[in-house]
């Protein structure tokens, strides 16, 4: 009978140890293939949609610089419709889709984002300072009131706990001198 045992194993292939050591590997790494193949989607979705919102901040400032005091003349020597004054050609595939999305502002003496127009002078000038007027800002804003899709997607959910929020917001804030 140990004669025959002997016999078994020394017949026996190690193909079935192979095979069952290939699986376990597989079980551990296949989940964290999928792992950093999501984290790398993640990341350059993100800096895809950062750079796009950048972007279009830089454009629609350095157009509302230059037609600053043009528009100003244009509307009687007022800003008050500045929050309005939004070039539509500004647009950046799959990140920037509305107008909605852009804020007109200027920088206060902090150096913080205000939504509100700088002040001008009787003649349509804007007023230079060095507390940060005479310059304008445009904020832009992803995600938008457009419809486009939250950022992280899907949502990061562990057993029911949520890593982050469903709906993360995307900023850029650009700043531009306004030309004489």
């Amino acid at each position: 009978m140990n004669k025959f045992r002997q016999q078994r194993r020394r017949t026996r292939s190690p193909r079935g140890a192979q095979i069952a050591e290939f699986a376990a590997a597989a079980a551990l790494i296949i989940p964290l293939f999928m792992v950093i193949v999501y984290l790398t989607y993640e990341i350059a979705m993100y800096m895809y949609l950062k750079s796009g919102v950048d972007i279009a901040a830089k454009t629609e400032a350095r157009w509302l610089a230059i037609n600053f005091n043009y528009l100003v003349q244009q509307n009687g020597n007022s800003a008050a419709s500045y929050a309005t004054w939004k070039n539509s050609a500004v647009r950046v595939a799959n990140c920037v889709t509305t107008n909605a999305q852009f804020t007109n502002g200027t920088i206060d003496s902090s150096g913080n984002f205000v939504a509100s127009a700088p002040p001008v002078m009787s003649a349509g000038e804007c007023l230079p300072s060095a507390s940060g007027q005479g310059v304008v800002a445009v904020k832009v804003v992803y995600p938008g009131t457009s419809g486009l899709p939250a950022w992280p997607f899907p949502p990061l959910n562990f057993f029911g706990a949520k890593l982050a929020p469903t709906n993360m917001t995307i900023a850029g804030v650009y700043v531009a001198d306004i030309e004489p």
